[in-house]
């Protein structure tokens, strides 16, 4: 039996069950899947005033002083800058070009060395440099056909690749809220044990450990969290003191159960 064709298909499969219903996404007034740029920045901003994250430890274990990293799905450089220093060099990629501004103009702050690319991973993997690490976080519960994105990582690194993903699909906090707003049902999966099998079955020598770090979303107004809440699930400003309600009944978590994946190139 092919077990990494097993092991991607169940990924894929279930991976493709959080898409939003067609009727849904035509009567939203905005894109449920943009991101802002405003709030990666702001999530650069925190892991750079934080202790270093398990992620970041397990990644500067193997930049030397000088070095170079490449951050795939880079957004504000949450992952990457603060690796610099010890790195030398940021590399960042990213299908937003929005993003990629405010990388460099992270990098730019921290004064660091940063170049970027455009466009999707793995399509412009040939683009792209080797770096001594890779890091890419919390970009695989967007891709649907993971082992050409992971391969490509690893074939990107000369040291170590480091990825950062949820333990389950990043909005399944959600999952009450779509039941009431929409009387929909979310997927149980897929899992970061999923993700991990995935990494096994294509030759990774993969280590992890499991930890959490906070949701940002928590401590922000209600105006925002509700913002957030209303956007996701392709809703209008029309049901906001609906949504109000049902965040002050439901919550926000206020951790998020994580895996740092690792594993020598």
């Amino acid at each position: 039996m092919d077990t990494t064709a097993t092991a991607a298909r169940r990924w894929r499969e279930e991976l493709e069950r959080w898409a939003i219903p067609e009727h849904l996404l035509r009567a939203a007034p905005t894109d449920p899947h943009r991101f802002s740029v405003a709030r990666f920045s702001a999530l650069t901003a925190d892991a750079l005033r934080q202790p270093p994250t398990r992620t970041t430890e397990r990644a500067r274990e193997r930049v030397p002083s000088g070095g170079s990293v490449l951050d795939v799905g880079c957004g504000g450089g949450a992952g990457s800058l603060p690796l610099a220093p010890p790195a030398g060099l940021l590399v960042g990629v990213d299908q937003s070009a929005d993003m990629l501004e405010a990388f460099a103009a992270g990098a730019a702050e921290r004064g660091a060395v940063a170049t970027t690319v455009h466009g999707s991973w793995p399509q412009i993997a040939d683009a792209v440099p080797v770096a001594d690490v890779v890091v890419c976080l919390h970009v695989v519960y967007n891709v649907a056909d993971l082992p050409p994105f992971v391969r490509a990582l690893t074939a990107h690194a000369r040291n170590r690749v480091v990825l950062e993903l949820p333990t389950r699909h990043p909005l399944a906090w959600l999952t009450p809220y779509w039941r009431r707003l929409h009387d929909l049902d979310r997927p149980l999966g897929p899992t970061g044990d999923d993700a991990l099998a995935v990494f096994a079955d294509l030759g990774a020598d993969v280590r992890h450990e499991r930890w959490s770090r906070p949701v940002s979303l928590r401590g922000e107004p209600l105006a925002a969290q509700v913002a957030f809440v209303r956007e996701r699930l392709a809703l209008g400003p029309d049901r906001d003191d609906e949504i109000g309600d049902l965040v002050g009944e439901i919550g926000i978590p206020d951790r998020r159960e994580v895996i740092t994946a690792w594993w020598a190139t």
